[in-house]
């Protein structure tokens, strides 16, 4: 009988901390977990962003960079991690919306993680060197009818794919010259070997070098002003990513909800503006509730692309 008390009292009191726990927290350090090495334009959002944070909960913020996989490392590591709020992620969104549609290694998908909101966005699109001789997506695909087996930049299976779709509603032929990341892609397109490239925003700082094609996004973008987007100009394909700051699945609410005030201070912090004009990541603030819809969102958009090629996960 009192083994059985005693029993039932150890899980009642259970109960009753962990709300308790989560309405204290954060009572030490936390772990941000980043997918990307230091230095980059995640990196730097993230860093400063971590100051902001840590601020505002009154406690240490401890960035660790975990490359691999395009951010799907350190997307596995935190939704395997304790449900605490002592293990964040700041990662782009497609490191889980895109990611898992093309690598089989990275099994994650936006329901594995609670969300406590977006900050800024990417600016991914279709660039060219400035001596290039068209300035839209209708100019280049006139220029590739005339000269077949342009070359075009892909850092990645995604812009393999973006143009995929593009080549084959356009009837032109293109040749795809793989290359490694953005800095990659920067190194073909300044030193004049390729026609085209996908950048995943990394361009904008070369505006005297490189010139923006059309975007990728959803929405028109900054630094193509005017300039409509790739699924706007008929070619189904949408390539959003937005710096989004997640914990694993089971987090309390008391955690999350003190997550996204900060989350909402930071957004209005003028050290995040002063960031964001930095690294052309515009300010793309969303909630708990609509970054889970983005993330839902953005992982249908993107299988769509990738049933549309056929491509198979490798």
């Amino acid at each position: 009988m009192i083994r059985s008390l005693i029993l039932a009292f150890s899980v009642v009191s259970a109960f009753i901390a962990l709300p308790i726990m989560a309405a204290d927290w954060p009572t030490r350090p936390v772990t941000l977990y980043i997918g990307y090495k230091p230095g980059g334009g995640t990196d730097t959002v993230g860093r400063v962003f971590a100051k902001v944070l840590g601020r505002e909960l009154g406690q240490q913020i401890n960035v660790v960079n975990k490359p691999g996989a395009g951010g799907g490392v350190a997307s596995m590591s935190v939704a395997r991690a304790k449900p605490d709020g002592y293990t964040l992620l700041m990662n782009p969104s497609s490191s889980i919306t895109a990611n898992p549609h093309v690598t089989k290694k990275v099994k994650v998908k936006p329901e594995d993680f609670e969300y406590a909101g977006m900050l800024t966005a990417y600016q991914p699109g279709l660039v060219a060197p400035s001596s290039a001789p068209f300035n839209t997506l209708d100019e280049f695909v006139a220029h590739a009818k005339k000269n077949p087996g342009l070359k075009y930049a892909a850092l990645n299976p995604f812009a393999r794919m973006t143009m995929q779709v593009l080549a084959k509603q356009k009837g032109i032929d293109v040749d795809i010259v793989p290359v490694k990341g953005g800095s990659g892609m920067l190194a073909v397109v300044l030193g004049g070997q390729v026609d085209l490239a996908y950048s995943g925003g990394i361009h904008s700082r070369h505006p005297t070098k490189i010139k923006g094609i059309v975007p990728l996004t959803s929405e028109r973008q900054p630094g193509m002003p005017g300039v409509p987007t790739l699924a706007e100009q008929g070619v189904p394909v949408e390539a959003n990513a937005m710096t989004t700051v997640l914990a694993p699945k089971g987090t309390p609410d008391a955690i999350m909800d003190k997550l996204a005030a900060a989350m909402k201070v930071a957004s209005e912090d003028p050290t995040i503006h002063d960031i964001s004009e930095k690294t052309q990541f515009p300010l793309f603030y969303r909630t708990r509730v609509e970054a889970l819809a983005e993330m839902k969102k953005q992982w249908k958009a993107y299988k769509s692309v990738v049933d549309a090629t056929g491509f198979k996960a490798k």
